[in-house]
């Protein structure tokens, strides 16, 4: 991916201003990214904010948005990045890991402020950041914030299909209690096939490829990677413990020793922090992590 700076761009260029932060949209060739700049002050660094699997740049309900802003409060310059065949990024034919890993190690070759480098993902997008770390082009960014983020595929176990299923389970659960439901069920609205899929399906499928997974032994390299990471979970989303107790055991087998390698979790959010106590907390914990 080219991520470059405006004076390099010939195709677009916008901004928008707030008391706090530049807001500038580049037109790259892979696909337009959002910079968020602090204003008044010389920047602390750049912070890499990439989306989940499917999501755009703005992250699921402008979680993204949210946090860039947040950063750009406290002097941080904030880059968001559409993943190859995401949002307006272009792309030909499935798009796997490993070329979001390589869209996300592009943009990180180009530097936008002086300062540290940070990768941060949410749900697919901090596996993405941890994939993207123990890469030789990303050896500046040396610090990692992954929310959401669960095991990579080859570590997934029954287990976590069961709580996936489960999950899903229980949501489609409540969407058939509202009345509207029924109302789009009777007009055709809803797909009842990929409804069955998401409630019964595992993640590795049966037959063919995944593209969830990496061709990389992932987390082997990530037990030599010396960097920093914070992992930050919803209490309330079902898959968030044994996510935390399987980097907890990266951690103590290697992952980021002797630099910090942190866990948080808040308490009662759900996978996509949808309250905006819980955005506030999350945030407070990125600024609190990356102000040491």
């Amino acid at each position: 991916m080219d991520c470059v700076l405006a004076d390099e761009l010939s195709l677009a260029f916008s901004a928008e201003f707030s008391r706090s932060e530049r807001r500038e949209t580049l037109l790259t060739s892979a696909g337009p990214v959002t910079i968020h700049r602090p204003i008044g002050a010389a920047s602390k660094g750049d912070v890499i904010l990439l989306p989940g699997w499917s999501g755009p740049r703005t992250g699921p309900a402008d979680a993204l948005v949210f946090i860039a802003s947040k950063l750009a409060d406290h002097g941080w310059t904030s880059i968001r990045l559409d993943l190859p065949g995401r949002g307006d990024a272009q792309a030909s034919g499935p798009i796997d890991l490993d070329a979001m890993i390589d869209a996300a190690a592009g943009c990180a070759s180009t530097s936008v402020s002086s300062g540290r480098r940070v990768l941060l993902g949410i749900c697919s997008g901090g596996n993405v950041a941890l994939g993207a770390a123990p890469l030789k082009s990303c050896a500046a960014f040396d610090t990692v914030v992954a929310i959401s983020t669960f095991p990579f595929q080859p570590a997934r176990t029954q287990q976590f299909d069961q709580l996936r299923r489960w999950k899903n389970f229980k949501r489609y659960a409540g969407k058939a209690l509202a009345p509207s439901t029924w109302l789009r069920l009777i007009k055709g609205e809803i797909n009842v096939d990929r409804v069955k899929k998401n409630v019964a399906a595992t993640e590795k499928p049966v037959e063919g490829r995944n593209l969830k997974d990496s061709a990389r032994d992932i987390e082997n390299e990530l037990r030599e990677w010396k960097g920093s990471a914070l992992f930050i979970w919803g209490g309330g989303d079902d898959e968030a413990r044994p996510a935390r107790t399987h980097y907890e055991l990266l951690h103590s087998n290697g992952m980021g020793k002797p630099k910090r390698v942190e866990f948080h979790t808040v308490s009662g959010a759900n996978h996509n922090f949808y309250g905006k106590a819980w955005r506030e907390e999350m945030v407070t914990e990125i600024l609190r992590f990356l102000a040491i």
